[in-house]
């Protein structure tokens, strides 16, 4: 007879796994207290297979949600030199996605974290693209 399991845990979306993918879900990063949604997420596989993850994240700024909160809250570092955002996450995510931000000088492979500063609204306001690579 087949054993069935019952949970009460909605089943992952598409959006989940890209944000699994780029190391940015809520569950990877235990005790947070508050963590951020995408605005737009994309899970898609290149040409050889692989997955790849495509997170646009907005940064409202003000007194809650900043920048600066947002790097604490997945233990990135603070962004470095300007890049230049790949064609293909700009081609993934709806909308005017700038030509370059920020890149965050982290180690991980696979993932790329851009900035793309906001001065003239809130203190701390900012949009977050990220591209991620994995199995």
């Amino acid at each position: 007879m087949a054993e069935f399991r019952r949970s009460l845990d909605p089943p992952l979306t598409d959006a989940d796994r890209a944000e699994q993918l780029a190391g940015l879900y809520y569950e990877q990063h235990p005790g947070k207290g508050r963590y951020y949604v995408p605005a737009d997420a994309v899970l898609s596989r290149s040409a050889d297979g692989t997955s790849v993850a495509y997170l646009h994240y907005r940064i409202g700024g003000g007194d809650s949600a900043t920048i600066d909160d947002f790097l604490d809250t997945y233990d990135l570092p603070q962004p470095g030199a300007s890049g230049r955002l790949p064609e293909d996450l700009k081609a993934a995510l709806p909308g005017e996605e700038p030509a370059e931000g920020v890149l965050l000088p982290e180690g991980r492979a696979g993932r790329q974290v851009f900035v793309v500063a906001h001065p003239s609204e809130h203190h701390g306001a900012a949009d977050v693209y990220v591209r991620a690579t994995g199995a």
